[in-house]
């Protein structure tokens, strides 16, 4: 018999809909049946009560450079990959992220940051392919980000995606004066924060990025061609005008990561792109960088896709900040869920509460006014479980500690 699992009692959020006391049937891993209510509950198996909850697909993080951080978080500090992947991911399922897209950058030799140099990328890329194989409590996937000025990564591309190595690829420029460093002031500021550099010294930095060579346009055609023809997701990133748009088609790319200003952003919208913005800048009120104002972005209705850019902690908060906002929970949660399954494309196996899907699922409650995680499930798994203590009371203290608080 194939193993039965009943969540029942909470409030399901659908792709269209919420079903009030709900009841979600699993089966074998996979979504069996939804219900609108807790009747003809299955009679084997487990059953979770999940009233006063809500219960929503796991969440699919696009774009995460977390894994950079977690391997070295200090700049002293340098721990190994697999150490840092089985780490990060016990942190991501308590934050209901069970996709998480490892999103590596390659600057190139150039790169002031070991991890984004092109020989080190392929050594991550690698040893991420061997550890999912092993035993995960999420889904790991590799985004891979390709730095317009770093033309020595072609060939390494074209390996990882002939191989089958990425499953998503996005071209970004950094060179001062455009895209997200529009300001320059603020990419300065923002180079002697982290490195801790003079001004003068930052001011050359500045001046060397300008004068780097780029990808030839053919070459990232080729790459974009290439990614195209084995089904690998492209995304644009920064985008800060109409023509770089233009050049995110040309290359048959289908998202638009990040656009810097409002008519950018509903130009994308209108094009058909998927538009994503970042969770901690909804979290935040405004873009670290000066930027876009994700809220904004979302009132305007151009947003298709939240992701946690730098901070995944963000993501479910930002949902639920929303909804407090005014935001449909509906079209909330499928930000973190539905949509970006269906930009990457793995929307027929996950990203909704929708029988036959696996049953990747969240069971969270609100305390005072914050979501809080309860469960997480990945493939019909519990892999997740969070019960929180109701406070200290003075019968869990003895003797003079006691005292003094009572005091």
């Amino acid at each position: 018999m194939k193993p039965i699992l009943t969540i029942r009692g909470g409030n399901v959020v659908t792709p269209t809909g919420v079903l009030m006391k709900g009841t979600v049937v699993i089966e074998d891993g996979r979504i069996a049946d939804i219900r609108p209510n807790t009747s003809a509950l299955a009679s084997a198996g487990q059953v979770y009560d999940a009233t006063g909850c809500w219960v929503m697909p796991g969440m699919i993080d696009t774009h995460s450079d977390a894994i950079e951080h977690e391997m070295q978080p200090r700049p002293t500090s340098r721990f190994a990959l697999e150490f840092s992947y089985q780490e990060l991911e016990r942190k991501l399922v308590s934050q209901g992220v069970t996709t998480i897209y490892h999103s590596l950058s390659m600057w190139g030799e150039n790169s002031s940051n070991d991890f984004r140099k092109n020989q080190s990328v392929k050594d991550i890329v690698n040893r991420i392919a061997n550890l999912r194989q092993h035993d995960h409590l999420i889904h790991h996937r590799v985004h891979i980000r390709v730095e317009l000025t770093n033309d020595s990564v072609v060939p390494f591309v074209e390996e990882f995606i002939t191989q089958g190595l990425i499953d998503q690829m996005s071209f970004m420029d950094h060179t001062p004066g455009q895209g997200q460093y529009r300001n320059t002031d603020v990419q300065k500021k923002f180079i002697m924060e982290r490195q801790k550099k003079t001004e003068e010294e930052v001011n050359a930095i500045l001046e060397e990025r300008k004068n780097r060579a780029k990808i030839a346009d053919a070459e990232l055609q080729r790459l974009a061609d290439l990614a195209y023809r084995n089904d690998v997701p492209l995304a644009s990133h920064d985008d800060d005008s109409i023509e770089k748009l233009d050049r995110i088609q040309q290359w048959r790319g289908t998202i638009s990561e990040f656009p810097v200003d409002l008519a950018v952003a509903v130009e994308a919208k209108r094009r058909g792109l998927y538009v994503v913005m970042g969770a901690p800048n909804v979290m935040l009120g405004r873009s670290h960088s000066n930027n876009l104002s994700a809220q904004e972005a979302i009132r305007a209705g151009v947003v298709d896709i939240l992701c946690s850019d730098y901070y995944p902690p963000a993501m479910l908060r930002a949902v639920f900040l929303l909804v407090s906002q005014g935001l449909d929970i509906v079209e909330a949660v499928n930000m973190v869920t539905l949509n970006p399954a269906r930009a990457l494309r793995i929307d027929d196996r996950t990203g909704s509460l929708t029988a036959g899907k696996e049953a990747d699922l969240l069971v969270v409650r609100e305390q005072a006014g914050s979501p809080v995680i309860q469960n997480v499930f990945v493939r019909g798994q519990l892999v997740c479980q969070m019960n929180y203590l109701s406070g200290t009371t003075r019968a869990a203290l003895s003797g003079k500690g006691a005292e003094r608080i009572e005091a």
